[in-house]
């Protein structure tokens, strides 16, 4: 009896032994046919460029290229679907039989379940696919696919890799078809991101022509508005110097104001004419060299400040002088000091500049009503203003900013601001010291 026991225990230990072995050996196998893959190579050489590419076209065949060099094939095809339907977008080597699927959507809708890569010789070997060998031998032999790698983007089939046979003549095993269902997940990341580049290229294209035509519109009304403008102004003038005969004080002050309305209409009409071609990029910059303390004296002699608000300079003749336009950077200066005294009724603007590295940095300083944070950033925009035109008393469309942001930006500089609602607005630009800086000279 223990004889019998012991023989027994020896024959089941020996058993044991034979079959780690055998699962040693293929588990040994195993690593080493994974190991021909290098995982971190691969990602850095290969996925790097691959998702660099915002063509789709041109990442359509990297796809494919990078693909049949990792595996070691010539022949491989791109399936994707397109208002619906599964068409070939791109191919290496040998041509599909037909570049849409026909009559073999089965087999896709069952991959689409299956999630992975599956292999021709998993369909002709294993029984687990014998339900859909039909229609997968079907679809292997139009794409001329030995191995299959479903790609997805958010749980749909986005489309399939096709891959021809390798040209060593080996399967495609365990190792491979995980590396490819690593690859075919990374492949719809790339897609998704040059769809989703393009989508946002061919929007731009239509934003810019809106902004395109509504410049051209802004520019055609504009003009057709100038000239019975001027005709009105000219002759509201006339008839209050009595030009056309005697009239009374009262007739006067109505003409007067005839004459200044008129010419706050012409001046908001410039400004949109001005808009139009900042915007259109409809002008070329006569850049020199500018004492920008005379051109800001000059400027501030002709305005007005409301009330008891006192306006100062700090720049004297020591103040860098700097390269641009000197008409446009005269509208600039106009334009932000008109901005500041409209918003103080009593206190002080001041204008302050300093040198910057190769900028100077000028600021208009105001104690007016200030702006809140959150509308700091909508101002520089076309017929915006930081107060509701309704309840405030505040004229004007709301283009002077724009145009100075518009302006600074063409000489190289920036704008901004900082201000605190009750206390007063800071605004800052830079403007060049070199004339290389400006960067708007090409424009025509």
């Amino acid at each position: 009896m223990v004889g019998f026991a012991v023989a027994l225990f020896l024959f089941a230990a020996s058993y044991i032994y034979t079959k780690w072995r055998r699962c040693s050996t293929l588990a040994r196998r195993y690593i080493l046919r994974r190991s021909e893959y290098d995982y971190k190579e691969i990602f850095k050489h290969y996925l790097h460029h691959i998702n660099s590419i915002q063509d789709k076209r041109s990442l359509y065949r990297a796809i494919l290229q990078v693909v049949c060099e990792i595996v070691g094939s010539d022949d491989a095809s791109l399936l994707l679907k397109d208002n619906g339907e599964y068409t070939v977008k791109e191919s290496l080597g040998s041509k599909p039989s037909s570049f849409k699927v026909d009559g073999i959507n089965d087999f896709l809708k069952w991959l689409k379940d299956y999630h992975r890569t599956i292999s021709r010789t998993q369909l002709v070997n294993s029984r687990d696919f014998i339900k859909v060998k039909g229609d997968g031998l079907q679809y292997c032999v139009q794409f001329h696919a030995e191995a299959c790698v479903p790609i997805f983007t958010g749980g749909l089939l986005l489309g399939v890799i096709n891959i021809g046979s390798k040209k060593s003549g080996d399967i495609y095993d365990r190792p491979t078809r995980e590396l490819l269902n690593i690859l075919g997940g990374q492949f719809a990341i790339a897609i998704y991101n040059a769809t989703l580049y393009e989508d946002i290229v061919r929007r731009n294209v239509k934003l810019q022509e809106v902004g395109r035509l509504k410049s051209q519109l802004l520019s055609n009304v504009s003009h057709e508005l100038r000239t019975p403008l001027s005709s009105i102004i000219g002759l509201a003038d006339l008839m209050a110097e009595g030009g056309d005969g005697p009239i009374s004080s009262e007739q006067k002050d109505h003409l007067n104001m005839i004459g200044t309305s008129g010419r706050r209409l012409l001046e908001t009409v410039t400004s949109m004419v001005d808009l139009a071609k900042l915007e259109a990029n409809h002008l070329s910059l006569n850049v020199r060299r500018l004492n920008i303390t005379k051109i800001l004296n000059k400027i501030a002699d002709g305005v007005s400040p409301n009330n008891d608000t006192k306006l100062r300079l700090t720049l004297t003749e020591n103040t860098p002088s700097i390269y641009g336009d000197e008409e446009w950077l005269g509208k600039l200066f106009t334009h932000l000091l008109a901005n500041a005294v409209k918003y103080t009724d009593n206190g002080e603007i001041v204008i302050d500049a300093e040198k910057a590295g190769e900028m100077l940095k000028i600021s208009v300083r105001d104690t007016g009503i200030g702006i809140a944070s959150d509308k700091h950033g909508r101002i520089f925009e076309g017929f915006s203003q930081a107060h509701d035109v309704i309840t405030k008393p505040f004229d004007g469309p709301g283009i002077g900013l724009a145009i100075s942001k518009k302006v600074v930006e063409l000489h190289g500089g920036r704008i901004w601001l900082t201000s605190t609602p009750g206390k007063g607005s800071n605004f800052f630009f830079t403007l060049p010291l070199k004339p290389t800086t400006v960067k708007s000279v090409e424009l025509a």
